[in-house]
């Protein structure tokens, strides 16, 4: 079975850290990969009481574009990722939950990007405003939990965590009722 045995930073810029880690296998060869040391980050799934969904649309720089997404923020060492979520929450779309669940946590490309991302369902929602930290705009859109998929179709959602959130939070009110 293949074994870490260390890690070594070769680059570092902002939040981008890339790393060494060299591994012994089975066969006692050793080889080396390299792979982002990313933070753990904390998604949220609001939903109002009538089964909507509360997007948020932001711009993305990877994309140039304005893009269809969730609450979200980045989880620092030392955090709990459900305070990270809550304050998210009442950042990015100025609602409070009187019920935040964790519902999964899944991981992106492990191959080559360390971090998880926890994903949270936000339901009987207060509003209450934080003020954010965010450098552009956000607005927020409404859109039943039921029909997201015509989203996907319209080619407006396309992350695959925010999917991946979606499909779970369903998931998880189907078999909690």
């Amino acid at each position: 079975m293949a074994k870490r045995i260390s890690t070594k930073k070769i680059f570092q810029k902002g939040r981008f850290l890339l790393r060494d880690v060299n591994i012994k296998l089975k066969d006692g060869k050793k080889v080396t990969f390299q792979f982002w040391d990313k933070a753990d980050s904390a998604i949220i799934v609001p939903v109002l009481d009538n089964g909507d969904v509360i997007f948020i649309r932001e711009y993305q720089a990877a994309f140039d574009s304005q893009m269809l997404s969730l609450p979200k923020g980045r989880v620092e060492k030392n955090e709990d990722p459900i305070e990270v979520a809550s304050k998210e929450l009442q950042e990015e779309i100025g609602y409070k939950a009187n019920s935040l669940e964790k519902i999964v946590e899944v991981t992106i490309n492990p191959g080559y990007i360390s971090g998880k991302t926890h994903i949270y369902l936000a339901r009987n929602l207060v509003e209450n405003r934080l003020q954010g930290d965010e450098v552009w705009e956000i607005t927020i859109t409404k859109y039943p939990l039921k029909n997201f998929e015509e989203l996907i179709d319209k080619g407006e959602l396309t992350e695959a965590r925010i999917i991946t959130a979606l499909y779970e939070a369903r998931r998880f009110l189907k078999n909690s009722t």
